[in-house]
């Protein structure tokens, strides 16, 4: 008897299951769209629930399925790509940790040109709604940055006690490090690979600079 009920409920769960993933999978269509549509050029406060609807191709009224409105959906967007440079952020860290000072930084600055280049769409979205009237955005994006800037110092404190450094505190030079990140990121995004690349060779010396001072710092 016993059995019988849990294959009965077992049955059950398997179409809600599936519906969803099938929601799921209809949502994230979704955010893939209206980044696609950023990515051609459209300002997130421009596009509207219907157009993006269109891009996916399915009808108008279905977007408001999940999604009540384009606040909502902006604001999904900017999560998801908040979580893509968190995910090559810490991929990134985890290389530092079994390398020299200057190849772990190395490594860890050629996954940051990487993750620019493949996700101009989601860094120009988040640019585009820093400056979006809605607060919600702003607040969304200073959690997520001060996680990260939280996750390089714990990092870097991880890394120099594994190498044999003094152990210290690294906010300060993770907040410096974050600063100028984001101020490449604001300058490169119109330049082409190659200036890229070059711009990233004079970034990796000052982090590097600062990296050092930091350790030297500690040790006293």
């Amino acid at each position: 008897m016993a059995l019988s009920k849990a294959v009965t409920e077992l049955k059950s769960s398997k179409p809600s299951q599936s519906r969803k993933g099938r929601k799921e999978e209809t949502r994230h269509r979704i955010l893939m769209a209206a980044l696609q549509l950023v990515d051609e050029g459209r300002s997130p406060s421009e596009l509207g629930l219907r157009e993006v609807a269109r891009s996916v191709g399915m009808a108008a009224p279905s977007i408001y399925n999940h999604f009540a409105d384009m606040d909502e959906l902006g604001i999904a967007l900017v999560e998801e790509s908040l979580t893509r440079l968190r995910s090559v952020a810490r991929s990134a860290r985890k290389q530092m940790q079994n390398e020299d000072l200057a190849k772990a930084l190395k490594l860890l600055l050629q996954q940051f040109l990487l993750s620019i280049n493949e996700s101009e769409s989601a860094l120009r979205l988040l640019i585009m709604q820093w400056f979006n009237p809605n607060p919600e955005y702003r607040k969304i994006i200073r959690r997520d940055m001060s996680i990260m800037r939280q996750d390089l110092a714990e990092n870097m404190e991880q890394t120099a006690a594994k190498k044999g450094l003094m152990l210290g505190e690294f906010s300060l030079e993770s907040d410096v490090i974050f600063s100028l990140l984001i101020t490449y990121i604001l300058n490169v995004m119109d330049m082409d690979k190659t200036k890229r690349e070059e711009r990233l060779k004079v970034l990796e010396q000052q982090i590097l600079m600062i990296v050092i001072r930091g350790a030297v710092a500690s040790s006293r």
